[in-house]
């Protein structure tokens, strides 16, 4: 009985693994941005299959600060309504860890053909940005380069483009470029200092105003506190956030 159990077992094994319905993937393209990502891809029929991936970026400097400094301080009003003129993203350090659930749709019948697909991403963000505050201490206005550091999640979801070839059991996803709109939560953000316990009320006042001018933040979404050393930031409700997911490098097994 043990061995026609064990049989039975076997040849499902064997007809899975002929199928070839599933693949487990790598980004090699990864350790250019420190990303991570596996992914699981489950095939539904011939066209359709169930994609998911799981990425992990340890907090650290991100690569190319400069350009991504420059194109903040350039497009960031547009994209995010806060402004990066005193925030240097060339100096930032990012940690993010997420899941998103992707249902793909094959187009052709080709083992090298192109793909579209619906996704979802859920994104955890832990950033420390230095940004200059402007504060009034005993009748001098002095600029204080301080780190931020920013915690907050998104949900978000969008549409995803790219190509897949295959060799045999052996395959590559190109991954080209995948906008996604959604919504930001929890967001936290705080700046320590000694100076700021020392300020007066009046002074306070000041320091609020400059941080709500220079980092263009609406009091829709944003409430703004100073208490001893620290000045915080809260989302009072969600933020509308935009992302761009894209160039990732897939080296793919199936079974």
């Amino acid at each position: 009985m043990r061995f026609l159990v064990f049989l039975f077992f076997l040849i499902l094994s064997i007809s899975g693994f002929s199928q070839q319905k599933n693949a487990i993937k790598f980004n090699v393209a990864g350790p250019l941005t420190q990303t991570y990502s596996l992914q699981y891809e489950r095939m539904l029929t011939n066209k359709i299959s169930f994609n998911n991936t799981f990425f992990y970026r340890q907090k650290s400097l991100i690569p190319f600060g400069v350009a991504v400094d420059t194109l903040a301080k350039r497009y960031g009003v547009g994209l995010t309504g806060i402004k990066f003129k005193y925030i240097f993203m060339n100096e930032a350090r990012v940690g993010v860890r997420g899941y998103a659930p992707e249902l793909r749709f094959y187009l052709g019948n080709k083992k090298n053909r192109p793909f579209v697909a619906l996704f979802g991403q859920y994104e955890d963000f832990d950033m420390a940005v230095p940004a200059s505050l402007s504060v009034l201490y005993k009748g001098l206005i002095v600029d204080v380069k301080t780190p931020v550091n920013f915690t907050f999640n998104t949900l978000s979801g969008g549409l995803l483009i790219g190509k897949q070839w295959k060799w045999n059991r052996m395959g590559v996803d190109l991954v080209v470029i995948g906008p996604h709109f959604g919504k930001a939560k929890a967001f936290y953000a705080v700046a320590q200092t000694e100076l700021l316990s020392k300020l007066s009320e009046d002074e306070k006042v000041y320091l609020k105003e400059k941080i709500t001018e220079r980092f263009g933040l609406s009091g829709e979404y944003f409430a703004l506190d100073i208490a001893g050393e620290k000045a915080e930031i809260k989302s009072v409700k969600p933020v509308p956030y935009l992302g761009i997911r894209g160039l990732g490098v897939n080296l793919s097994y199936s079974f």
